[in-house]
């Protein structure tokens, strides 16, 4: 026996549904029948009254004609005297297709409420013997009709929800199948080029030493250095992002980590033509990776200041609080549309003309492993702002930290 059988027996245990009852509503089945149209005329008048239950009517006049035959069928089964475990099975699919065309739950008991109303006058007007007994069995069995609706529409609702959830783990780990190969194929092509690389442009720079400053072939090589910089940023992007190393956690303040980041990046053309403007509370300590923690900083700066136009401003604010630290990396550059927010964390996902989509990736690895979160809020035409939030302990998984961790430098 199914949940909808199961709880349909209980329900008849519950209202006292039973043999009379059958034989009362068999009673009315020939007084009944000759008002079925009328009912089936004003369930459909009331539909179209309403916009929620009108919007399930969208496929036209077909679709509405099956659902009055539908209606009709159901209305002349009532009265069959036999509710029996068939009864159940077949009246509850009238509940799964609500759940399939999407009518609101609540719209059952007032469509519900129509059905008695139209029935109960017929039923009063055929002036029956024993009226008011039947007219018990009939409420009864639409009582029963609405349990059994509502059970099977939730056993179906809670199907499809359950489908959709394997449909979007399954999905979830095929793109991390996928993103494991390109990781594994992505730091194999970056250690094959990494060395070679390293090579060149020490090559690159013993030649260029051994010029004269006003040789004109030195402006030539030193834009092959600057590209070969570039292309070594880009493979060193890809070891970091295809095989992170687990932070090494340590005492060390935020706000002077984000100093030292700024210090540095200001001699950078990017930094350079950018304002930035820099509010911090004093002494913010957390247990964190030094190395990791400035990559962070320095990725989100650099896409603050490649989005900004010159002398645009970038504006970076640490805080605490009792739960953790956070950091704010804002410009007011030309901003995001919807699409673009949702997948800036995609790995090789960039809007750039230069850049390999790895920067917020690393990122969110980055702020992962040392148990925080990260988000975006963006507006196209109103800049970007990026939060960092950070606890100012390591995750309970994290092994440990290289430092004493008990908690005295509150």
């Amino acid at each position: 026996m199914g949940v909808v059988e199961a709880a349909f027996k209980d329900m008849k245990n519950y209202i006292a549904f039973g043999t009379r009852d059958a034989a009362n509503l068999r009673a009315l089945a020939a007084h009944v029948r000759p008002h079925l149209p009328a009912v089936v005329a004003r369930f459909f008048r009331e539909i179209q009254r309403h916009p929620r239950t009108r919007g399930v009517l969208r496929e036209g006049p077909e679709q509405v004609q099956r659902l009055r035959e539908a209606l009709t069928e159901w209305l002349e089964s009532l009265c069959c005297g036999q509710y029996d475990t068939e009864y159940c099975r077949q009246h509850a699919q009238i509940g799964r297709v609500h759940a399939r065309v999407g009518l609101p739950q609540h719209f059952m008991f007032t469509a519900m409420e129509v059905v008695w109303q139209e029935l109960s006058q017929a039923v009063r007007q055929a002036d029956l013997p024993d009226a008011d007994a039947k007219l018990r069995a009939l409420h009864k069995l639409l009582t029963l009709e609405t349990g059994i609706m509502l059970e099977s529409y939730r056993e179906s609702y809670a199907a499809e929800i359950r489908q959709f959830e394997r449909n979007a783990v399954r999905e979830r780990l095929t793109q991390a199948e996928q993103l494991a190969q390109i990781g594994h194929l992505a730091a194999s092509l970056a250690h094959e080029i990494k060395n070679p690389l390293a090579g060149i442009s020490g090559a690159i720079q013993v030649i260029r030493d051994g010029m004269d400053l006003e040789d004109q072939w030195r402006p030539i090589l030193e834009e092959v250095l600057r590209q070969t910089n570039r292309l070594d940023g880009t493979v060193k992007d890809l070891l970091v992002y295809a095989r992170p190393r687990p932070p090494r956690f340590q005492r060390c303040k935020l706000n002077r980590l984000v100093e030292r980041v700024l210090t540095v990046l200001r001699r950078e053309p990017d930094l350079q033509r950018v304002r930035v403007e820099y509010i911090n509370s004093q002494q913010l300590p957390l247990y964190g990776d030094e190395a990791q923690i400035e990559q962070l900083v320095m990725n989100l700066l650099h896409n603050a200041a490649h989005a900004s136009p010159d002398d645009g401003l970038v504006r970076v604010l640490t805080t605490s609080n009792a739960d953790g630290l956070r950091l704010v990396v804002e410009d007011q550059g030309q901003g995001m549309d919807q699409e673009t927010c949702q997948r800036a964390f995609e790995p090789f996902f960039t809007t750039k003309a230069r850049g390999t989509g790895l920067g917020l990736p690393i990122c969110r690895k980055i702020v992962g492993a040392h148990g925080g979160t990260i988000s975006i809020r963006s507006a196209v035409g109103q800049g970007t702002t990026v939060t960092v939030r950070l606890p100012r302990y390591p995750p309970a998984t994290s092994g440990g930290s290289d430092d004493d961790h008990s908690r005295t430098d509150r």
